[in-house]
């Protein structure tokens, strides 16, 4: 891949530079953003730094799992977002030359190797659970992580919400769309969607979506009993241009 994306890869494998990049960024982002004149300016070089190293975009259960199908060698390595919260937990999926390349620099660290199948039937249970789907590129010419996360602790989430930084989680490449016929108004699409773009309508007693507001992430689909919600192609709706 190359000398120069070796190192950053080497960097990014390295959780304590990875944690401490964050931290500090964010921080200084944070900081900066509070000042009127420098606002805008701050969140365009913000952009450009996170595209440039660690950005990420939604995709969907069915998506998440034709990646596996691609790659070879998928590992377990803990959640850095929960261990920057306090937790320890074990949800993202790296592959390529990351799990080497982790396993050299966090020598101390959990890290399991894992067989595709096993990979996607964790994929499917965090699915169940809530979790939604991210892929994470590292200035390499292929993704090298599928995190699976939550609100509470997404860094991906909280830079996007809290900063403004949208690189750091672009919306999917669909968005959610309810059968009313179907739909009996249960509103378990309500209690998993992570990004309140599910609302219910009283008169009819029907759950509708803010295509604006949604990220196409599939929680709602994969959790409706009644498969009455369906996700389509962002490019054909009036959301085609918000990422």
């Amino acid at each position: 891949m190359g000398e120069a994306r070796k190192k950053l890869l080497e960097k990014i494998a390295d959780e304590k530079y990875f944690e401490g990049w964050i931290i500090e960024d964010f921080r200084v982002i944070e900081r900066l953003k509070k000042v009127p004149l420098l606002n805008k300016l701050v969140l365009t070089i913000g952009e450009k730094r996170i595209k440039k190293t660690q950005g990420g975009q939604i995709i969907s259960l069915n998506d998440a799992l034709k990646v596996l199908e691609l790659c070879e060698n998928p590992a377990l390595f803990p959640c850095i977002c929960r261990r920057m919260s306090g937790e320890e937990g074990y949800y993202c999926l790296n592959f390529g030359i990351l799990p080497e390349l982790y396993e050299k620099a966090n020598p101390d660290e959990y890290m399991e190797e894992l067989s595709v199948s096993k990979a996607k039937k964790l994929l499917i249970e965090w699915d169940k659970k809530g979790f939604y789907h991210l892929i994470l590129w590292s200035k390499a010419p292929y993704v090298t992580t599928i995190c699976n996360c939550t609100t509470p602790y997404c860094v991906g989430y909280k830079a996007r919400f809290v900063l403004g930084l949208k690189t750091a989680m672009i919306k999917g490449e669909y968005v959610a769309r309810v059968n009313n016929s179907r739909c009996v108004g249960c509103k378990m699409c309500l209690t998993r969607c992570p990004f309140g773009a599910i609302r219910f309508n009283i008169n009819e007693e029907r759950a509708f979506i803010d295509i604006n507001k949604c990220f196409g992430c599939g929680l709602c689909v994969t959790g409706c009993k009644n498969n009455a919600i369906e996700l389509i192609d962002r490019r054909l709706t009036p959301a085609k241009n918000l990422w």
